[in-house]
């Protein structure tokens, strides 16, 4: 970067930090939706300003809880206490500082800031609002003389408050002793003097015209909104521009447009993440079906351990689609709100005002490009809603095939089993009964004589086992049964 003329200054150099917090999601009121406050009051306790510091006393959003002592976040009261005038815009607007009771307005908080080098002392304001479902803040840090480049550090002292949407610097400034054809190099020098950490990141990337001033645009090409710094340098060069900003209208059409820009990158940035999500359970999903048209030899439990993580999967991957869906809304609808607002600033212009820089991002990557995108993934994605159906149903089939037939195994080796054991019964009846024959004969032949029942039981067949002829003739026939049964 070319060297700092020196005899360039900058008159009353101001940078204002327009932040933008989500609110609101579709459950109602977010668990973080007061953080802006919160990092406000964190930032005045490290730089010791008391109205920062006491900030919930000013601010709708608490209330005094007198058990404990404290402010408590009551998002509620927000419109508990709004007025009748404010009660039939608070769908678009609410400003968040409590009403003055002798000016019955909201007032804006001004407070000293630190003090620099050559005991040059900031100013400061705080302007917190909601937007629709946005907590929306514009803190301002000035100095109300005329200084050099190296004065510039202590402007930037907003390290500490990151928006979940977003957030935009805007530097305004009258630039001293700085010919017209060296404004942008001037603007280049002053995006240097306040981040020199992440200038070199930042690339100039459209210029035009506001309120008869010059403007320079700065970002990168991020993908993350809270790593996509956005800065516009704004050169007060115009005795009118000052009129038009303080113009309620004018103001809050211009941070409106703001506020709508950053919803529409925070939308296309979470639509992304939705869409890599989705495709990488399309791939597993890819996976799974190849395994089913060639399946191995799965497992009983393996198959139906599927079945429980399908329905899981199916589940998340509608939600994604459904998110989806829901960012394309949200990128729709606040492409149309930027326009509208964009039209707005554009009845309070001046005949040579230039907002074609405003213009350009409704054509850029996330407005245009970014929907046809959402299409295209949509056209893809969503078809497969039905094969994870397809799966489930085809994975029930192969289990409830291969539990019947584990079934049938089974009842087989019971039938087996069961008619071995009536086997066994009846061959133990027949023993038993056997033995109580063998019994009762033992009895008579023990009255008879032995010699004919020796005769008729010596006896025998070929090929049965001999008896001992010393035998007694029960014991003989008992024998003679048990070799029958067996045999």
């Amino acid at each position: 970067m070319n060297e700092i003329p020196l005899d360039w200054e900058v008159e009353s150099p101001s940078l204002t930090l327009f932040a933008f917090h989500l609110r609101n999601d579709t459950k109602g009121v977010r668990d973080n939706a007061n953080q802006l406050w919160e990092q406000c009051i964190t930032l005045g306790e490290q730089h010791d300003i008391p109205l920062l510091k006491s900030l919930k006393t000013a601010l709708r959003s608490y209330t005094y809880n007198s058990k404990d002592s404290q402010y408590q976040y009551t998002p509620n009261n927000e419109d508990r206490e709004a007025t009748e005038a404010e009660k039939p815009y608070l769908d678009d607007l609410l400003e968040l500082v409590r009403k003055d009771p002798k000016l019955g307005q909201a007032r804006q908080l001004s407070f000293h800031a630190l003090t620099g080098k050559d005991d040059l002392q900031l100013m400061g304001e705080l302007y917190p609002l909601r937007i629709h479902d946005t907590y929306a803040i514009d803190l301002t840090l000035r100095y109300r003389q005329t200084v050099d480049f190296t004065q510039f550090s202590l402007l930037n002292s907003f390290e500490e408050i990151r928006g979940s949407l977003g957030q935009t610097l805007l530097f305004f400034a009258k630039p001293v002793n700085v010919p017209e054809s060296n404004y942008q190099d001037f603007a280049n020098q002053c995006v240097a003097a306040l981040l020199p950490q992440t200038a070199n990141n930042l690339n100039p990337s459209c210029q035009g015209q506001l309120f008869g001033s010059p403007i320079f645009e700065y970002k990168n090409d991020q993908e993350n909104p809270r790593e996509r710094p956005h800065i516009l340098v704004w050169l007060n060069s115009h005795p009118e521009t000052q009129q038009y900003i303080g113009q309620s209208e004018a103001y809050h059409a211009l941070l409106n447009l703001l506020c709508c820009r950053h919803k529409i990158l925070f939308a296309h940035h979470q639509s992304s993440l939705c869409s890599e999500a989705a495709w990488e359970i399309y791939s597993q999903l890819e996976e799974k079906v190849e395994e089913l048209t060639q399946p191995p030899e799965e497992t009983l439990e393996q198959l139906k351990q599927w079945l429980k993580q399908i329905p899981q999967t199916a589940f998340h991957y509608t939600k994604y689609l459904r998110d989806i869906e829901y960012h394309r809304t949200a990128i729709a609808t606040n492409i149309q709100n930027y326009a509208s607002r964009l039209e707005k600033l554009q009845t309070f212009s001046l005949p040579n005002d230039d907002l074609t820089f405003l213009q350009y991002f409704l054509n850029s990557t996330c407005c245009k490009q970014s929907q046809k995108q959402i299409q295209v993934d949509l056209n893809y994605l969503t078809p497969s809603q039905n094969l994870f159906q397809q799966m489930t149903e085809t994975i029930r089939g192969l289990v409830e095939v291969d539990q019947a037939e584990r079934d049938r195994i089974l009842e087989e080796a019971f039938r087996e089993s069961e008619k071995a054991a009536q086997e066994r019964e009846q061959k133990l009846q027949l023993w038993i009964a056997l033995v109580g024959t063998g019994l009762a004969v033992s009895g008579i032949s023990s009255q008879v004589e032995s010699t004919p029942v020796e005769t008729i039981l010596n006896y025998r067949q070929p090929n049965q086992p001999p008896i001992c002829p010393t035998a007694g003739a029960s014991t003989c026939i008992l024998y003679s049964f048990l070799d029958v049964m067996i045999h």
